[in-house]
């Protein structure tokens, strides 16, 4: 995992591809830790409990864990370094981005944000609605000094919207089974492989 965070460092904002049932949760995990000691973790879910978030943490040295839930997952958790938030509607885009605002203002960097999942988000606006909102938030992302990265299931989608979302992000993990292709922004415009 550190090969991989050391092709990501220079990246903010990471789409991470991987197949249905969350089997990059390791991949995930690294990339909200990072490389720095006590980072602060900001889960963005529309899939999973806020308990379910911070589970995935347990062994991490995460210093707080912000977990902001999306439409009808459970946002209660009993740790004193957690601090949760609910947008009850799915499609109320705006509310989302502005709850991910307030969380990314609370802390210093480095704040690591896990957006799970874009595949979900879909479901409910329309792909244009979702790019215009993508802009916005990887740009408020930059802003704050924060990392991001974004799931995907690129293969339930469109791959002309798949690669019109991956214009918004300067990182890319591909994620095979055990293989993963790791592109930055350079390669994503040129098609070229990873080193």
């Amino acid at each position: 995992m550190a090969a991989m965070i050391s092709k990501l460092e220079d990246t903010t904002n990471v789409l991470l591809e991987e197949p249905p049932l969350g089997e990059g949760r390791d991949v995930c995990t690294s990339l909200l830790v990072g490389d720095v000691a006590e980072p602060t973790a900001l889960f963005v879910s529309f899939t999973r409990s806020a308990s379910d978030c911070v589970a995935q943490l347990d062994d991490e040295a995460v210093e707080n864990i912000g977990v902001i839930t999306v439409g009808d997952s459970s946002s209660s958790v009993d740790d004193d370094r957690v601090v949760t938030d609910t947008v009850s509607t799915p499609s109320d885009l705006t509310g989302l981005g502005i709850s991910i605002g307030k969380m990314l203002s609370r802390w210093d960097a480095p704040v690591f944000v896990c957006f799970e999942s874009l595949t979900s988000m879909l479901q409910y606006v329309e792909i244009q609605t979702a790019y215009e909102f993508l802009h916005a938030i990887t740009g408020q992302i930059h802003a704050a000094g924060a990392r991001a990265h974004f799931h995907i299931d690129p293969s339930a989608h469109d791959s002309k919207d798949v690669a019109g979302i991956a214009s918004l992000f300067d990182g890319k993990v591909t994620l095979d089974g055990d293989d993963r292709e790791i592109k930055t922004r350079s390669l994503l415009e040129s098609g070229g492989p990873a080193d």
